[in-house]
């Protein structure tokens, strides 16, 4: 789900990476070294570039990603739209559950949920508030 929000904001590289490691490595692999040429090696030799992945993304989604991308080298994109949108994505869930589903007050669950977000708690709010369907306007009575 949280993809089909995000796939339009990623370039295709990056989309073509989450078919092959999926969505939550690629995260992983855009925080570890977005922004910058990659060369990812074949895998056979240990170096410090394997550990790097192995270390963002664990051994087995590292060498799926060089059974394709072995031996080539590519631009690994920041995403930070995306990874933003991801990251509201998941504090409005958060937020939702911690105020409708465990009856948290909403100021209780921003002191939770912004520090593990990194975010302020304006920020907090700017997105529950962006995440809301707009009320529609009431006809008036006379």
């Amino acid at each position: 789900m949280e993809l089909k929000k995000v796939r339009h904001l990623l370039p295709e590289t990056m989309q073509d990476i989450v078919e092959v490691i999926g969505l939550q490595a690629a995260e992983q692999l855009v925080k570890a070294i977005g922004g910058a040429r990659f060369k990812f090696g074949k895998g056979k030799e240990d170096t410090p570039r394997l550990h790097m992945l192995f270390s963002a993304i664990g051994e087995a989604k590292t060498y799926e990603l060089l059974r394709v991308y072995g031996g080539e080298e590519l631009y690994v994109p920041r995403c930070e739209n995306a990874l933003r949108e991801l990251r509201n994505e998941r504090f409005r869930n958060e937020f939702l559950n911690l105020t409708e589903v465990e009856g948290k007050s909403g100021l209780m669950a921003m002191t939770e949920l912004c520090p593990k977000y990194g975010i302020s708690e304006r920020t907090g709010y700017t997105i529950m508030r962006s995440g809301c369907e707009p009320v529609s306007q009431q006809n008036t009575l006379f």
